[in-house]
């Protein structure tokens, strides 16, 4: 489904369970499609109670892409180029920010009817729930970060030789070439965890759905970089939040979940999985679940679920 939101923008989303009950929306990181949120990791939300949606942030699969606005080849040598300099890299311009990418959401919630909602953010879906909570914190009923951070630039870098090898594109753009470099790219940020068992369809859908468009993924690099560091103004956050990170994240180690959760202070809750690495595999499903679930219900002290 398209949601239209304004013009020559749209984002593409699904949802699941019953739109009489509260809002769950499930923010996914860098370069990654809504069908990373597993079918099965949805259902298991709505089993609790929930209105769940997914969606392509903008820039990926089938929401809008940014090419005729921004153009692309500079900002593709300079946003790799960056990205290797870790915590010694320098702010810089973005052709759109992570505010802008909250403000895409926020839309979707509107086109929905959605006044408040739950945000469960991974990686740079965690950066970008945690600024719309600080841009508009009135429509954010609980916040979840997974394998996310501040934007810090003081905390420890992921492995160099990690994100070098994130950084190679597929040899070609044919089928073959995507997926297996997908399904490379899936066992580095997985690891130590095995892949979860529905991977295969996974790759396969996810190769035909999505474009093979590596300045899409550059732009949206540039607005995790162009963002300031996030930590004194997360501490202002007065809702329920919860923090989730693997204890063998290679790629953005645990030091910045452990950061982001004494950055927001209060009584944050924070849930470390051991042998997870940046990726949630479905392993883990039934612990986050549990524990979305949990950080949700304490929402203005109801048992229930927050508010539509």
């Amino acid at each position: 489904m398209r949601a239209e939101l304004g013009p020559g923008n749209f984002i593409e989303y699904e949802t699941f369970g019953s739109a009489h009950n509260p809002c769950i929306l499930l923010i996914m990181g860098l370069a990654t499609s809504l069908l990373a949120w597993r079918e099965e990791f949805c259902n298991m939300l709505v089993e609790r109670g929930y209105f769940v949606v997914r969606f392509d942030n903008r820039d990926v699969g089938l929401s809008k892409h940014w090419d005729e606005e921004f153009g692309a080849p500079p900002l593709i040598r300079r946003a790799l180029a960056l990205t290797l300099l870790g915590r010694f890299c320098p702010r810089i311009s973005s052709p759109y920010t992570l505010s802008d990418m909250g403000a895409d959401a926020f839309g979707l919630l509107d086109h929905l009817k959605v006044e408040r909602a739950h945000l469960v953010g991974a990686s740079l879906g965690g950066m970008i729930a945690q600024t719309m909570a600080l841009d508009e914190p009135d429509r954010v009923a609980s916040l979840c970060s997974i394998s996310s951070t501040t934007g810090a630039r003081n905390l420890p870098g992921g492995e160099f030789s990690l994100r070098l090898r994130l950084l190679k594109r597929p040899r070609t753009s044919s089928y073959k070439d995507r997926s297996d470099h997908l399904l490379n790219t899936l066992n580095l940020v997985c690891h130590p965890a095995p892949l979860s068992p529905d991977t295969p369809e996974y790759v396969s859908k996810a190769v035909h759905r999505n474009p093979f468009k590596p300045t899409s993924n550059a732009r949206q690099l540039n607005a995790v970089i162009a963002q300031a560091d996030r930590t004194h103004r997360l501490s202002s956050l007065a809702l329920p939040c919860l923090v989730v990170h693997g204890s063998d994240d290679r790629l953005v180690p645990l030091a910045h979940g452990e950061a982001t959760a004494r950055a927001i202070g209060g009584d944050t809750r924070t849930l470390v999985i051991k042998g997870m690495g940046h990726v949630m595999t479905s392993e883990y499903y039934q612990q986050v679940v549990d524990a979305i679930v949990s950080n949700a219900k304490r929402t203005m002290g109801q048992d229930g679920l927050g508010e539509r």
